[in-house]
């Protein structure tokens, strides 16, 4: 171990570097569900108790059941929309060549280089110049455009990566067009869609630049609920508990990829 060390000490400092980064981004995290077991109803960490209450405080409060309710319905529907939006796109920038084409895969990525704050401004002015306004539907509208360059970006990675002579093939053998897609394309594209869904349904339901700009007393989601809370109120227990239920569903959702697909494979993929 120590000839290793002494051979690569470069490595060892990446490492070391690395996982300090880790600690410092997960320390937030740590003190927020720590917040949320303690006893104490002021914020304390580490808390002098371990209790469950402030969980039943958090999810009995309508304000905060009804922004988590809105936040997964919210992100439920941008991931399924984003993949109705961004599958045919990936197909059609890979399989078909046209006039423009790197500029609409372009065109198609650029919210990824937008700043959060100008496009919900943008959205902002955008919604209320339009019949849409400041609706559940306009709030949609703006996760949609914001969440489909991921799955664009994950499909197109995995589509240019197949061998097209497995397309061929299947047409050869007497596949219709339609059953080629089902049956060959779809498969071999299910973990750049998982991916690029998985990246969609965290940017929807995480987001709060965009959709502290959109959402009203009717349609808030739950990042700017815990947000406003913090502005009006101090920050207790009750915060904690529901960030540990915001965290949950999360940790939740990447488990669940990680065991169909693998975490690993499918971040490489968004990378």
């Amino acid at each position: 171990m120590m000839t290793w060390i002494w051979r690569d000490p470069g490595a060892l400092i990446l490492r070391l570097y690395c996982a300090a980064v880790l600690i410092f981004l997960s320390m937030p995290i740590v003190v927020a569900v720590g917040v949320a077991f303690g006893q104490d109803k002021i914020a304390r960490f580490p808390p002098t108790g371990f209790s469950l209450r402030w969980f039943g405080a958090a999810l009995s409060d309508p304000t905060f059941v009804d922004a988590l309710l809105n936040s997964l319905q919210l992100a439920a529907c941008t991931t399924a929309l984003t993949i109705l939006v961004g599958l045919p796109a990936s197909i059609a920038l890979v399989r078909e060549r046209f006039p423009g084409q790197a500029v609409l895969e372009a065109f198609l990525l650029s919210p990824l280089s937008l700043p959060g704050v100008l496009y919900g401004i943008s959205m902002l002015f955008f919604l209320g110049a339009t019949r849409f306004g400041l609706t559940w539907w306009g709030l949609l509208v703006a996760h949609v455009v914001i969440a489909v360059p991921y799955v664009l970006r994950t499909t197109v990675a995995v589509y240019r990566g197949l061998d097209r002579g497995l397309e061929d093939t299947a047409l050869v053998l007497g596949a219709t067009p339609w059953q080629t897609f089902w049956h060959v394309t779809l498969p071999l594209l299910r973990p750049g869609l998982a991916a690029g869904a998985l990246f969609a349904f965290l940017t929807s339901f995480d987001n709060v630049p965009v959709s502290i700009f959109l959402t009203t007393a009717r349609n808030n989601t739950l990042p700017v609920t815990i947000m406003s809370y913090l502005v009006n109120q101090d920050f207790d227990a009750t915060i904690g508990a529901i960030s540990a239920v915001q965290v949950g569903i999360v940790l939740a959702s990447l488990y669940l990829l990680d065991r169909v697909y693998g975490i690993g494979r499918l971040t490489s993929l968004g990378a």
